[in-house]
């Protein structure tokens, strides 16, 4: 791409940020509208950004209506994917975040078949995945073995940051389980919430590869659930903060994240010491 193009490519999205700005740290009307009808129709997986689903009854569904998986990015629908190349952008949302990351995967590699590790793989997005979906929450990016799930205000509303620790909390429900039933996923959880920079990533020829997020607080989650031994959910001092945990009995310390050059306060749960009550969330109110 030519300094001109890459001139052009970024003016174009600045030109959109309140756009951008609507959708994701507010909430748009219409898109709020089409989430609320696709989530009634079942089918996985499901566009990241109007929730239609792309694969089962409902994917066929979509399909009789002209909806179905992009050619350039099937994390979208077609739809959705001519909005994000119509109007790229972004823009400063405050959202909550969830990094989710298997410890220890290249010991875990060198003792089971490619095929074996693989599934472990998959079966720890299943989990995730199921999680985010239950909790208003999408995945942002699959990175090798790790996850990440972000909470964008416009998408679940004010209380994201509930939302975001539910998540964490039976997503480590769910990985202990799985122990239980002899198959050990050994993952780390990290959540917090800050504000993030949300945009489209283009590639070299302007064609729209993914939204993605970037800012020091993506660090943070992220360092948080590369400290989280397994089992762990590592909560920051923020989300703890803005999902009214405090006084809840959580211990809240300093701790040396790499790559950060300040001490980050946040808490280490194991064993999920947090009340149900506290943070049971139901399904989108707006």
């Amino acid at each position: 791409m030519t300094q001109n193009s890459t001139e052009t490519t970024f003016n174009r999205q600045d030109g959109n940020e309140e756009l951008w700005h609507q959708v994701f740290q507010v909430g748009h009307p219409v898109l709020a509208q089409k989430q609320r009808r696709y989530q009634m129709i079942p089918g996985k997986p499901r566009c990241q950004l109007c929730y239609a689903p792309m694969g089962g009854l409902g994917g066929w569904l979509m399909r009789l209506v002209k909806l179905r998986p992009s050619a350039r990015n099937p994390n979208y629908c077609n739809a959705c994917d001519g909005f994000l190349a119509a109007f790229p952008g972004g823009a400063d949302v405050e959202l909550s975040m969830l990094f989710c990351d298997l410890r220890g995967s290249v010991e875990l590699s060198s003792k089971m078949s490619p095929r074996e590790f693989t599934q472990l793989i998959m079966r720890m997005r299943a989990i995730v995945l199921e999680k985010l979906w239950k909790h208003d929450g999408f995945v942002l990016q699959f990175q090798g073995d790790s996850v990440i799930g972000v909470w964008p205000p416009g998408f679940a509303g004010p209380d994201h940051a509930k939302k975001a620790v539910a998540a964490a909390r039976e997503i480590a429900d769910s990985l202990a389980l799985e122990r239980d039933k002899g198959t050990e996923i050994p993952a780390g959880i990290g959540v917090h919430t800050d504000n993030v920079f949300l945009c489209t990533v283009a590639s070299a020829n302007g064609a729209l590869q993914e939204i993605s997020a970037f800012g020091e607080g993506v660090n943070i989650a992220a360092r948080l659930s590369a400290v989280a031994g397994p089992g762990e959910v590592f909560l920051s001092e923020a989300i703890i903060a803005a999902a009214e945990l405090e006084g809840q009995g959580i211990q809240i310390e300093d701790f040396t994240l790499k790559g950060i050059d300040r001490h980050v306060r946040a808490a280490r749960l194991a064993g999920l010491a947090i009340k149900p009550a506290l943070i049971n969330t139901r399904n989108r109110q707006r």
